[in-house]
């Protein structure tokens, strides 16, 4: 079994430079044992994707293409949603075949137990995110996802994603240290909801793989950081051993 991680890569399209290596890197592993590949897709993989709407589809065809190839060659495809990818389902489950989640997961892969999750309730100081997410996952609003048409949130999201990824930018400059703290720190309060050996998790565009001492045992935290580095790293679990992988 190989189980590969990713997370907050952020596309604005299929062309750019991280939309190619994605799809070079789907490609390859439908090129080895595909039925032997668990993919998981930790959220914010799309700088906005919302609903089941064609539009966000056609957008990132080509990726569509290889995840529903990797799909029919057999593998498994695991979708935790972000804040940037909201209700996606719709398409990913009904037109890809790829299980879709919104809370965390837990999976035994090669004798670990394995808890994965966005990453967007780690920060519990972000009380503005917070109330954000409420709204956005409250069920009286899902339905206003395919009321308006994509191109609609398309152009929404990428008025505020401007302002919001200076604003974000800077803070992590600022505070990495922090964040890593609160990365680490969020380990005891997910173990509280279940017993794990490795928590994998995204969202706070920090790397960071650290042994964490919790309810008297070690686990192992891993944040898969962000694709805006010059190195592109994934993280891999094969054969119970976790390593990082850079990928181009």
């Amino acid at each position: 079994m190989e189980a590969w991680f990713i997370s907050d890569i952020h596309l604005k399209s299929a062309e750019e430079r991280n939309g190619q290596i994605l799809l070079r890197f789907l490609r390859s592993l439908q090129q080895g044992n595909p039925k032997q590949v668990h993919l998981f897709m930790l959220g914010d993989i799309f700088d906005l994707w919302i609903g089941s709407s064609e539009f966000f589809a056609r957008k990132f065809q080509p990726l569509m293409d290889a995840l529903k190839d990797l799909r029919k060659a057999g593998a498994r495809i695991t979708y935790i949603e972000g804040n940037h990818d909201v209700h996606v389902e719709g398409y990913f489950t009904k037109k890809l075949g790829v299980e879709v989640f919104v809370e965390a997961q837990y999976y035994q892969i090669d004798g670990l137990n394995v808890r994965v999750e966005h990453g967007d309730l780690i920060n519990l100081n972000d009380i503005k995110y917070l109330k954000y997410r409420s709204i956005i996952r409250n069920p009286w609003i899902k339905p206003l996802k395919d009321f308006f048409p994509g191109r609609f949130w398309d152009y929404i999201g990428n008025r505020a994603s401007k302002k919001s990824r200076a604003r974000s930018g800077d803070y992590r400059h600022r505070n990495e240290q922090e964040l890593v703290s609160m990365i680490r720190g969020h380990v005891s309060r997910a173990y509280d909801e279940g017993p794990f050996d490795v928590i994998i998790s995204g969202h706070m565009h920090v790397f960071d793989d650290h042994m964490v001492s919790t309810h008297g045992r070690q686990v192992r935290s891993v944040n898969l950081g962000s694709w805006f580095e010059d190195d592109v790293k994934v993280f891999r679990i094969k054969d119970g051993h976790g390593d990082w992988v850079t990928i181009s």
